[in-house]
């Protein structure tokens, strides 16, 4: 228990600025308000796929009432585009107001935001909502004052545990996706890179003849899967840790490249920045 407490809690005299990830996610809380603009009246509306008569009937269809409990959100007392969109742009304020000015004032209402927006579209949700959600919410643990540009001689409590959480979580989050990956041939074979590639409906580049040769697609494959085992251990030894933080993020923008999950891959590599960590200026 001792070891968990020191863990968790234990303030190091390093850089404990989350400036960095603050501005990230909040741009990315941003985004992901954007999103939902055009979307929103056709999924949630009167008449909308996801509309309220629809869950309720989907829920007592599937016996899932129970479930649906925790899917809190605000945005289940409307079915107005006009209120609907007031509340996206309440929460692209919020998002550029957080990240202007680290006020947990700010940062806690945004978290709230995107957890009702999550929620209420929990049906067409992503791989980002998930990550979005609790990354805002271990920033909001964070003092204030260390999400700023600046170099602190010692960190805060409250910045050792939201740090803390954020390397956790990225760290759980690698581990299971390399497994996941082992579970599948093609990582094996080296045709995952062009198999992700592949589907190209809605995407924001093409890139599949760029991985069509055997050449590109085994070598690229392989390294993204080595990447993906090496780094869990690698963020956590010194000597590697800044190496590890580089090799994630070029993960991650060639996985968003190939499968064009850019919100997702993006909040990965915000989130993992909490590794970064530089020798305070004396």
């Amino acid at each position: 228990m001792s070891t968990l407490i020191r863990f968790l809690f234990h303030r190091d005299p390093l850089d404990a600025s989350l400036f960095i990830i603050r501005i990230g996610l909040c741009l990315l809380a941003f985004w992901f308000f954007v999103s939902h603009w055009n979307d929103s009246p056709i999924w949630f509306g009167e008449n909308g796929i996801a509309s309220q008569q629809t869950l309720s009937n989907f829920f007592d269809t599937a016996d899932m009432a129970g479930e649906a409990a925790w899917y809190l959100s605000p945005l289940y007392w409307t079915t107005s585009t006009t209120v609907i969109r007031a509340y996206l742009i309440a929460g692209m304020a919020l998002a550029i107001a957080a990240a202007l000015y680290p006020s947990r004032l700010l940062s806690v209402p945004l978290w709230l935001a995107c957890v009702g927006l999550a929620n209420r579209g929990f049906l067409i949700a992503g791989t980002e909502d998930a990550l979005l959600c609790s990354g805002l919410a271990y920033l909001a643990i964070a003092r204030p004052l260390d999400c700023q540009f600046r170099t602190v001689t010692q960190e805060h409590w409250c910045t050792v545990l939201s740090r803390r959480m954020f390397q956790v979580h990225v760290t759980v989050l690698l581990i299971i996706t390399g497994w996941s990956m082992l579970s599948s041939p093609i990582w094996w074979d080296g045709t995952a890179s062009i198999s992700i590639a592949a589907p190209t409906g809605r995407r924001l580049l093409d890139v599949t003849s760029w991985v069509s040769s055997p050449w590109i697609h085994e070598p690229l494959t392989h390294a993204i899967l080595l990447t993906t085992l090496a780094a869990p251990l690698m963020l956590w030894v010194p000597k590697t840790r800044s190496f590890a933080v580089i090799a994630v993020v070029i993960w991650c923008v060639t996985l968003a490249i190939l499968s064009s999950q850019w919100l997702y891959l993006s909040t990965l590599a915000v989130c993992v920045q909490s590794f970064w960590r530089q020798t305070p200026t004396q």
